[in-house]
């Protein structure tokens, strides 16, 4: 019987799961659809057996497996988790966030009081820029449409680059995360992509659909798929999908990831969010990867 996961349904996660739409019936893995704030429920209503989560879930639920070798992350900007302010940075006293959120919200409250010395009042709102900011100073935005909003006029923040900036450490936004169903089995077909993809990450197709290789190489094809979807889902240009996965995001949880890990759970709780004194057990796969 094939599992099941849970995904984010970002143009981000792409890579780590067309390769199980792709092979239809005869895929080991099933991929459903839901926005960050909900994958967890699928765990606990055993509708999932792992999902691609906030990073966050992991570090605040007791017994959480994480499945070794894939993320997504980023190290420096992240262009798609951003705040957007009408006042100074400095000025900030109220924050709208994400409700699709998990992550990101307290990544955002974490830099506001240690870079800045702000400790805004906060409430979640459905993702609308010009609707937060109607109510509130500042609001967080993520995934597809904190990528797309239009700053211009605004007070910008990259959390992904505010991160980096304050830690020297990449960050992790999402992994791979279950329980007892999370198996080294799960763990290995969960790192499939990388394999499909040949290392997604840095082996990049060109600037843009126009100007992709056309090298008889089977990585290539693939990533272009890759660009192709991305760019169909979320209304982004190609050469926007194709720079998002060859220049910002990493797909690979090596050490440094790990660190970056943990270096959030540190500074969740110095900064008061004391559910999150958690660290997943990390599952490594049978060999070799199905």
């Amino acid at each position: 019987m094939p599992y099941t996961v849970g995904s984010v349904p970002y143009v981000n996660a792409i890579p780590l799961v067309t390769v199980f739409e792709e092979l239809g019936a005869e895929s080991p893995v099933r991929v459903t659809y839901a926005v960050p704030s909900k994958l967890p429920g699928l765990l606990e209503t055993g509708k999932a057996d792992a999902v691609l989560v906030s990073s966050i879930d992991a570090l605040r639920t007791p017994g959480r497996r994480m499945a070794s070798g894939v993320c997504i992350g980023s190290n420096g900007p992240v262009k798609s988790v951003r705040l957007f302010s009408k006042v100074p940075i400095e000025k900030i006293q109220t924050l709208a966030l994400d409700s699709a959120s998990m992550t990101s919200n307290r990544l955002a409250r974490i830099i506001l009081a240690e870079k800045y010395g702000l400790h805004p009042a906060v409430e979640a709102k459905e993702p609308d820029l010009n609707r937060m900011l109607k109510a509130f100073d500042a609001c967080v935005l993520i995934g597809d449409i904190g990528m797309t909003s239009d700053g211009d006029g605004l007070y910008v923040l990259d959390l992904g680059e505010e991160w980096t900036n304050l830690t020297g450490k990449p960050f992790v936004w999402a992994a791979w995360i279950g329980g007892e169903r999370l198996t080294p089995e799960l763990a290995g077909y969960l790192q499939m992509p990388l394999e499909y993809y040949g290392a997604l990450a840095v082996a990049p197709v060109a600037a843009g659909l126009g100007g992709i290789a056309t090298v008889e190489n089977p990585y290539v094809s693939r990533r272009r798929k890759a660009v192709e979807l991305g760019s169909t889902h979320s209304g982004w240009t190609a050469s926007m999908v194709d720079d998002y996965y060859e220049n910002v995001m990493v797909y690979t949880m090596d050490e440094p990831m790990l660190e970056g890990l943990r270096e959030f759970g540190r500074r969740l709780l110095a900064n008061g969010f004391d559910d999150c004194g958690h660290f997943p057990a990390v599952v490594a796969p049978t060999y070799p990867i199905p």
